[in-house]
C-alpha cells in the first residue's frame, strides 16, 4: 500500500492504529522466542507489571497488556459502561449474535427490528425466532430517513405505534447502520418503557464504538454489540458484549453458562479470556488466536490517551463529511445522506451517471482503490466513506477530489 492511501473503509475493517501495530510487532517477536513456553504463560495472565527493564525496552509494543482484567476495564471506559458490570470477548462475532438471539427468545415472544440493521444478523434472529416458536416484527424506516422526511419524533411514533400492534415485548436494534443511518437508542427505549413492559433490549453497536460517544451506564439496554476490529481500529476481528444492566445480568450469565454447557455457544476466546481472567489456565481448551487481545489492548490504550476525547467527537467527523460532500457534487456523485439528528460520520455517494450506476461493486471498489482511496462500494453506483476523526488535511481533500472525478 502506497504511503498516500487514504483509508475511508471501517465496514470491514478499520486502519489499525500505531500501538496496536506495535503490540502487533513485538507480540510476533515475543513469540517467536517463547511460543508457548512457561513464562508466555505467565505474561498472558499477569502482563508486564514484573517485567525488568531489559524486557521492557525489548518489547515496547507489549508494555501496555497487564492482563485481561484491564483491558476489560478500558473496553468499559470507552462505551461508558457501568464499572461492574461484564464484557464478554469473543473470536466469531456470529457466535455472539446467536447468543444475543438465543437471549432475546428466552424470555421475549415477539421482538421489533428495524430494517437498519445488517442482514446476516437477522437472519440469525430470524433461525432462532422460528426455532424458538416466536416471532419478528419488521419497522420500515430506512428510505423515509435517507429521503430526509422524517423527524426524530416521527421515528419514535412510528415505532411505538409498530410495537403496540404487533403486540413486541422485546427489541433488537442498531444503533447506527451500515449505510449510517444513526438511530436515537435510548430515547427510544425510554418511550417504550413508556407504555409497555419491554422484557430484553439488544443493540447492536458494531458501527456506533467508538465512532459515536457511548454512554451504557444509563442503562438503556440488556446487551451492547460491538468490535475491536472496526473504528477502534484494533483491526484483527473481535467481537464484544457488553452487559447493559445490573438487572438482566443474571438472566444473561444463566443464558451463557447454559449454551456454553451444552455446547451451543462455542467460541475458544471467550472460554479462554475467562480462565486468563481468573488466572486459571487448564490446558485443555482449543488453541486460541491472542492476536486480536493485544491489539486490542494497543488501540485502547491510545484511545484512553488519545488529545481528542476518546472516542473522537463526531462533531469533528460531521465537519469532515459536510466537506466530502459538497465536494462529491462538484464531482459527479450524489450525496444520500441522513440529516441530523440521524447523520453519522457515514458519507453515502451515489453516482449521478447511469452508466457509472451499472459498474459492479467490486470493480467501483477497486477503481477508487487505483486512485489511492479505500472504500467500500455497493451496487448501483453507491459508495460509503468512513469520515476520519481529524480535520482533512489539503493534500486529503484533494486527493479525494481526483479519486471521485476520476472514478464518476
Amino acid at each position: 500500500m502506497e504511503h498516500n492511501h487514504l483509508y475511508l473503509d471501517t465496514a470491514r475493517l478499520g486502519r489499525m492504529s500505531r500501538r496496536a501495530q506495535h503490540a502487533h510487532v513485538d507480540l510476533s517477536r515475543l513469540a517467536g522466542e517463547e511460543a508457548g513456553s512457561v513464562f508466555f504463560e505467565r505474561f498472558l495472565v499477569e502482563g508486564s507489571r514484573d517485567w525488568c527493564s531489559t524486557l521492557r525496552c525489548r518489547y515496547p509494543g507489549l508494555e501496555c497488556w497487564q492482563g485481561v482484567a484491564p483491558l476489560k476495564e478500558g473496553l468499559r471506559a470507552l462505551a461508558g459502561s457501568t464499572p461492574t458490570l461484564p464484557v464478554l470477548m469473543v473470536n466469531r462475532l456470529s457466535q455472539l449474535m446467536r447468543f444475543a438471539a438465543r437471549l432475546l427468545f428466552h424470555p421475549c415472544r415477539n421482538v421489533l427490528v428495524t430494517d437498519l440493521g445488517w442482514p446476516p444478523y437477522h437472519e440469525i434472529l430470524d433461525s432462532e425466532a422460528r426455532r424458538a416458536g416466536r416471532a419478528v416484527t419488521t419497522a420500515r424506516l430506512k428510505t423515509w430517513i435517507l429521503e430526509g422526511k422524517a423527524t426524530e419524533d416521527e421515528v419514535i411514533d412510528v415505532i411505538r405505534r409498530r410495537f403496540l400492534e404487533a403486540d413486541c415485548d422485546g427489541l433488537f436494534l442498531t444503533s447506527v447502520s451500515h449505510l449510517g443511518i444513526r438511530l436515537p437508542v435510548e430515547r427510544l427505549v425510554r418511550a417504550l418503557e413508556d407504555i409497555r413492559k419491554v422484557r430484553l433490549v439488544v443493540v447492536d453497536g458494531a458501527q456506533h464504538f467508538c465512532h459515536v460517544a457511548a454512554d451504557l451506564s444509563n442503562e438503556y439496554c440488556d446487551l451492547y454489540l460491538a468490535g475491536s476490529h472496526k473504528w477502534l481500529q484494533g483491526f484483527h476481528p473481535m467481537g464484544l458484549g457488553f452487559y447493559g444492566r445490573q438487572r438482566s445480568r443474571a438472566t444473561i450469565e444463566t443464558v451463557l453458562k447454559h449454551l456454553l454447557a451444552s455446547g451451543e455457544l462455542d467460541d475458544p476466546l471467550l472460554r479462554f479470556t475467562t480462565q486468563l481472567e481468573t488466572a486459571v489456565l487448564d490446558g485443555v481448551t482449543e488453541t486460541v488466536n491472542v492476536f486480536p487481545l493485544f491489539t486490542c489492548q494497543g488501540a485502547v490504550a491510545e484511545a484512553l490517551e488519545s488529545s481528542v476525547a476518546p472516542p473522537p467527537h463526531l462533531g469533528a467527523r460531521q465537519q469532515n463529511l459536510a466537506k466530502a460532500a459538497e465536494l462529491a457534487e462538484s464531482c459527479g456523485w450524489r450525496p444520500v445522506q441522513a440529516t441530523s439528528p440521524f447523520a453519522s460520520g457515514i458519507l453515502l455517494l451515489e453516482a449521478e451517471r447511469e452508466s457509472t450506476r451499472g459498474v459492479p461493486a467490486q470493480h467501483l471498489r477497486r477503481s477508487f482503490a487505483a486512485n489511492g482511496i479505500a472504500l467500500t462500494a455497493y451496487d448501483g453506483g453507491l459508495i460509503r466513506l468512513s469520515m476520519p476523526g481529524e480535520e482533512w488535511q489539503p493534500a486529503e481533500i484533494e486527493q479525494l477530489r481526483m479519486a471521485l472525478h476520476a472514478v464518476a
